[in-house]
């Protein structure tokens, strides 16, 4: 009797287990918008970054069942690999109804609910500043394309104001959703813009930290942490044109100022302050500044030709991996050009000076 009812037992905690991680996922069109009557709808993990369901349409309405790892961020949408995205949510074994009317509606559980709140907060802010533009255009427009002062004040503080409860509004859905999947939803679509003095402060103890999704936000707060200022600068080895392997410490740290230089042949903005990027080494070499140029450049050609038109005389880096380049990704270089300048102690001083703003920096430092 013992073992039958130990084997019940271990039965129905076996069903529970499956009930746990049952989905249900409807998805109704009722906007008339004839692009969201695909034949096929996707149900896509956005951390596995793969379709785990999908559905065709019967009487209007799209359903996807089934079983998998939960919770988990999904989403539904109109193509396998995740693009044309109908709507984002928590999947979760609370059934979860997707319909598109005049706007978008998520229903299902309290975090979805959560949700959906703190995107339509998000987007009603969006609108606004959107709201703002049109009116200063409108405004320029019946002004012979002028923009009365008074009102460029006006409206750029009311456009302030807005980003500002925009931000809030994404930082409060962060902060105050610790248990669940929320979080590392807004953190990984909005990781530009949250800063990282915040993002690092949450992720410590998010219950969530080693979800997938936000593995590059760690890679991005680990390369910014090494950008910032009073921090040693990190090492990395890179082949020179001739295929000599060099090592930043080969240069930084030896007791002058050292300007890591991101660029590449391809990059019209580099090249257009390559001039000014000349100009300082010219004047302040001969002081000992140096500057070491790390090339995101795929084609030996296309960089050695570029290093010599534009008389680049100062050590050249490049394992010719583009954007993959193991440099621009230490420091998590995305937009080029993009400048490391390394203090005599091998510390951090500043970073991203371009122009103007670069020649005065390095004006102050030799004065």
């Amino acid at each position: 009797m013992k073992k039958f009812a130990l084997g019940l037992f271990l039965l129905l905690g076996a069903h529970a287990a499956v009930a746990q991680n049952t989905y249900k996922v409807t998805f109704e069109n009722k906007s008339g918008n004839k692009n969201l009557d695909v034949k096929t709808v996707y149900l896509f993990s956005i951390e596995d970054k793969m379709a785990i369901d999908s559905a065709r349409c019967v009487n209007g309405v799209y359903t996807m069942e089934g079983n998998t790892e939960l919770p988990k961020l999904a989403s539904v949408c109109g193509t396998a690999n995740g693009y044309n995205v109908i709507a984002a949510f928590v999947l979760d074994n609370e059934p979860i109804q997707v319909t598109v009317d005049k706007g978008i509606q998520v229903t299902g559980s309290e975090v979805n609910a959560r949700m959906l709140a703190i995107n339509k907060g998000i987007e009603e802010a969006g609108r606004k500043m959107h709201g703002l533009q049109m009116e200063a255009k409108a405004i320029a427009d019946n002004n012979n394309g002028q923009l009365p002062q008074n009102v460029a004040d006006s409206l750029d503080a009311e456009w302030v104001a807005v980003g500002e409860r925009q931000m809030q509004i994404l930082k409060d859905g962060i902060t105050n959703n610790k248990d669940n999947l929320i979080p590392a939803y807004f953190i990984f679509n909005y990781m530009e813009v949250l800063g990282v003095d915040f993002m690092d402060n949450f992720l410590k103890d998010y219950k969530y930290k080693n979800d997938p999704l936000l593995a590059s936000v760690f890679k991005m707060l680990e390369g910014e942490k090494r950008k910032a200022e009073g921090a040693l600068f990190t090492d990395f080895e890179l082949p020179d044109m001739d295929g000599k392997m060099h090592k930043l410490s080969d240069y930084a740290g030896k007791g002058n100022y050292v300007l890591v230089d991101f660029w590449a042949s391809w990059c019209g903005p580099c090249r257009q302050e390559m001039p000014n990027v000349k100009a300082v080494y010219d004047r302040f070499h001969s002081k000992g500044f140096e500057i070491v140029g790390v090339s995101l450049d795929n084609n030996k050609k296309a960089w050695t030709d570029a290093v010599a038109k534009m008389q680049m005389t100062w050590p050249q880096l490049s394992d010719l991996k583009a954007w993959k380049s193991s440099a621009a990704q230490l420091y998590y270089v995305k937009g080029i050009p993009a400048t490391l300048l390394i203090g005599p102690d091998g510390k951090i001083v500043a970073s991203n000076l371009r122009g103007e703003a670069l020649i005065k920096k390095i004006e102050e430092l030799y004065q």
